[in-house]
This record gives structure tokens, C-alpha cells and sequence, in this order.
């Protein structure tokens, strides 16, 4: 019986937990709305002006990159990768042109497993097993956290 009833408790915990976080973004979204009404058009407008949303943003050095983008930088071992996530391609730009065809062999994408193994076994190995602890040399643990170094950029 307590089984049972332990159980629908669960389920009516559920479904109040997804309609209590639909009524607070609700709220926020309210409160969000009644401050922008709030500011004037001229702030506002100076505001996204500011944001120079129309100028594109690069990737990379040399990349046009695309426009309405903030570029916002993060330190390089934040998220490594092994594999471009930009697709580049060559020749002209005409939308009713074929995208080129994709050739993947299985040897490259063993090759970055082996990369990417390698790089988590060293960044254990240098933070220590959980990533955010380091032992020093007297065998103290220190804390370490990626947003320090993004601070310093």
C-alpha cells in the first residue's frame, strides 16, 4: 500500500515541478517586459546600436564569419576539440549549387578518440581526478575553476 502511495506522491510531485518552473519563466518573462517598457525608446535603441549586432564576427583569424553575434571569448582548453566545427568549402557561394560531398574515413575519427583520450588523461592527471582539485607539491590540494582564467582574458 505505502508503495502505491509513495508513488503517486512522486507523480503528482512531477507534474507540479514542470508547472511551478512554467509559472516562474512566466514571471520572469513579465517582469522582463515591464522593465523594457520602462526605457526609453532612445536608450533602447542606443543600447542595440552599441551591441553592433549588424557588423559579422569572426571565428578565427581570417574568417568573415556572420552578423548578429557577440563574440565573447573563453579560455582554449574550456572545451577541446579535436575536429573543425566550421565546414569550409571551396568555390562559388551560388545557393543552387550542390554542397560538396563529404568524405569521412573511420581512421580519422579513431585518430581524434585517441586525441581527445589523451587530452582528458592529461588534464585529469594536471587537475587531478575530478578536474577541479590539483595536489602540490607539499601534497595540499588546491581548487582550481575555468572561470579564473576566463577572467584573466
Amino acid at each position: 500500500f505505502f508503495n502505491l502511495l509513495v508513488s503517486q506522491f512522486c507523480g503528482v510531485y512531477a507534474a507540479l515541478a514542470e508547472d511551478i518552473q512554467g509559472y516562474a519563466m512566466l514571471a520572469r518573462g513579465e517582469v522582463i517586459l515591464d522593465t523594457l517598457k520602462a526605457i526609453p525608446m532612445k536608450r533602447w535603441n542606443a543600447f542595440l546600436k552599441s551591441l553592433a549586432l549588424d557588423q559579422k564576427v569572426d571565428f578565427e583569424e581570417g574568417d568573415i564569419g556572420l552578423a548578429g553575434g557577440i563574440k565573447a571569448w573563453e579560455p582554449s582548453l574550456a572545451h577541446p576539440t579535436t575536429q573543425d566545427q566550421i565546414i569550409r568549402a571551396g568555390g562559388d557561394t551560388d545557393p543552387s549549387l550542390p554542397w560538396p560531398i563529404q568524405h569521412h574515413s573511420s581512421n580519422e575519427t579513431s585518430m581524434e578518440k585517441m586525441v581527445a583520450k589523451t587530452i582528458r588523461k592529461s588534464l585529469q592527471k594536471y587537475l587531478g581526478k575530478n578536474g577541479t582539485d590539483m595536489s602540490t607539491t607539499d601534497g595540499s590540494k588546491t581548487s582550481h575553476s575555468s572561470s579564473s582564467h576566463s577572467e584573466s582574458l
